[in-house]
């Protein structure tokens, strides 16, 4: 019971603060729409732009968390700072290559669209976002820090009001207010940015506040870098942001292959992937959380308390997971129902919420396994999996179901769905055999 209770105390404030980060894309959604059409399309652009490569970049970061974590078990705390203060110069490399990234990146909403003036509104969306950039790294950095110490909390309490922020901003940048001028969809970009800084702020002054004072000023010291410790951030956790890159321009691209099937089809396939996001979280928390212990016992090196860890996890999770696929599978029609009121659109999403129910199984174990295994910091296989498992399975297997008749009928969005239990199926299978293999590694003194 009480490694449960530590789980629940990590996984539940990280489901908040995840689900909050969705309500700030939800609110940015709201306020473009109700600006105009033109305005709702460039924010869409700007964000399948922005998001894979902020996510995918600052994903390198979220390894500061088990390796805190993995200090504390061994003892070692007087190291933390140390590691914090080379998270910083590993944040400015990382800094200069989103930057870049991004700025190449807006540009090709030329390629994407013949209306200049809606490619000129998304690349200013994206430019307002490059603003929050190095605000988004370093606050990866101090939630790891948190996240080490097994407190969730903070990033939770700082989510919730960055939510409560980005309301009346997003209303002030996009149709103006007093001095500041409408700017439109693209000043969600804006209003985005100086959220993440008020957030980053928030984190540092909770962190200052705290018993970490003094590992705040550690990472600040005037101190020269240690090869060794960035290499070993970067090592750790470039695989991360790597994997996260795949995962999500797979799911991407798979929505430009469904949107020649007409708006219909578009519109039910985004209710059912928003549907699947927003249950997606619970998972990915419970494999933050996981990550987190796991690295504790293994710098520990208690093995007995790890493997009753990863039973307890596993338990939870299959647990929550059912009853989120049974609530999904009785309700689907009126979860449906409270994104639009269009009888196609309802027809059509609620057959696909039921492959969605399926799909969390798969989904569930593989964000768990590669959880754990990012925990027991074995990160690189994750990257291969990945790779493999959505781009060399999963991407061929849509295109044939989606569009052809190759296999089956053509069987558009449901093709989609069932392109992804495949694809997770498989990168769980592998996560978990390499788990297996890697905790036998970590522990190799006691056989």
């Amino acid at each position: 019971m009480g490694e449960l209770k530590k789980l629940l105390l990590l996984m539940v404030p990280l489901y908040i603060a995840n689900l909050m980060h969705m309500g700030m894309g939800v609110v940015d959604t709201i306020v473009a729409g109700q600006a105009g059409t033109g305005e709702l399309a460039a924010v869409a652009l700007g964000v399948s732009v922005a998001a894979p490569i902020t996510i995918a970049v600052s994903m390198v970061l979220s390894i500061v968390g088990p390796i805190v974590s993995r200090y504390r078990g061994a003892g070692y705390e007087s190291k933390v700072g140390l590691l914090l203060n080379n998270a910083r110069f590993a944040a400015v490399v990382l800094l200069l290559i989103m930057l870049a990234a991004l700025y190449l990146a807006s540009f090709s909403f030329t390629y994407v669209t013949d209306d200049v003036q809606l490619a000129e509104k998304a690349r200013m969306y994206v430019y307002y976002i490059m603003l929050g950039t190095p605000a988004v790294l370093l606050m990866r950095i101090v939630q790891g820090n948190f996240e080490g110490y097994g407190q969730t909390r903070p990033a939770m309490v700082i989510s919730l009001l960055g939510v409560l922020l980005n309301i009346p901003l997003d209303f002030a940048f996009v149709f103006g207010w007093g001095v500041i001028p409408a700017l439109g969809g693209p000043g969600c970009g804006l209003a985005t940015s100086l959220i993440q800084w008020m957030m980053c702020l928030g984190m540092y002054l909770l962190m200052y506040a705290s018993r970490h004072r003094g590992r705040t000023r550690q990472m600040w010291a005037l101190r020269g870098m240690e090869g060794g410790l960035v290499r070993s951030i970067f090592r750790l956790g470039i695989p991360l942001g790597v994997a996260s890159l795949c995962e999500m321009t797979f799911f991407s691209a798979v929505v430009l292959l469904i949107a020649p099937l007409g708006e219909l089809m578009v519109s039910a396939q985004q209710v059912a992937i928003n549907v699947s996001g927003v249950i997606f979280m619970l998972p990915l928390s419970l494999g933050i959380a996981g990550s987190i212990r796991a690295s504790y016992h293994l710098g520990a090196q208690n093995s007995r308390a790890f493997d009753a860890m990863v039973r307890t996890l596993l338990v939870l999770a299959f647990a929550l997971v059912s009853l989120f696929m049974l609530l999904t599978l009785l309700f689907r029609q009126e979860i449906v129902s409270l994104y639009t009121d269009s009888a196609p659109v309802i027809a059509t999403a609620t057959v696909l919420l039921f492959y969605c129910a399926v799909y969390q199984i798969p989904d569930a174990l593989q964000v768990i396994m590669s959880g754990l295994l990012r925990g027991c910091h074995d990160t690189t296989i994750i990257t291969w999996v990945s790779l493999a498992s959505y781009w060399l399975v999963g991407f061929p297997l849509s295109c044939m179901l989606i569009r052809t008749d190759w296999i089956v009928p053509a069987m558009g969005p449901v093709g989609a769905w069932i392109s992804f239990i495949v694809a997770l199926s498989i990168a769980a299978v592998f996560f978990t055999v390499r788990f297996l293999r890697t905790r036998r590694r970590v522990f190799a003194s006691e056989y």
